[in-house]
């Protein structure tokens, strides 16, 4: 159902990309890189990592220190993105700002350092970007409205 661009010797160009989105998928993305440049200088690099499970994505850098990778998928995309445990009564009450989702995909999150973990949360409507703003405020210590 949610199917992504797997093909490593065919490079997507943007056209090939929002045909593969959709339409909303495009909107959303394009609203969460005008919340990000609000805040950031952003460098948004297109990217094949971690091998054939992952695919086609967009690795999203302040200037060079990676944020998050958004990876393509038909009619969505999903935001990989790395956080530390949450520690401070700040990033405690952003976690409780969370939509009971995104608790979820913070619960379910994939282990990595000390008490935090990989998420990836995959967004198919703008309810979805809020859940993502705050992930990054706690990320990397600055408000992101979206």
């Amino acid at each position: 159902m949610y199917e992504r661009m797997l093909d490593k010797n065919i490079i997507p160009i943007p056209k090939k990309i929002k045909e593969f989105m959709g339409e909303k998928a495009v909107e959303n993305s394009e609203i969460l890189k005008k919340a990000l440049k609000k805040v950031f200088e952003i460098n948004i690099e297109l990217k094949y990592p971690f091998g054939n499970n992952y695919g086609w994505g967009y690795k999203i850098c302040n200037k060079n220190k990676h944020l998050f990778y958004l990876f393509f998928e038909k009619g969505c995309f999903t935001i990989m993105i790395q956080i530390n445990g949450i520690k401070t009564e700040k990033e405690i009450e952003k976690y409780n700002r969370l939509s009971d989702e995104g608790k979820i995909y913070w619960n379910n999150r994939y282990p990595c350092g000390e008490n935090g973990g990989w998420i990836h949360y995959r967004v198919l409507n703008k309810k979805h970007l809020k859940d993502i703003g705050i992930f990054l405020s706690i990320r990397i210590k600055k408000e992101i409205e979206i």
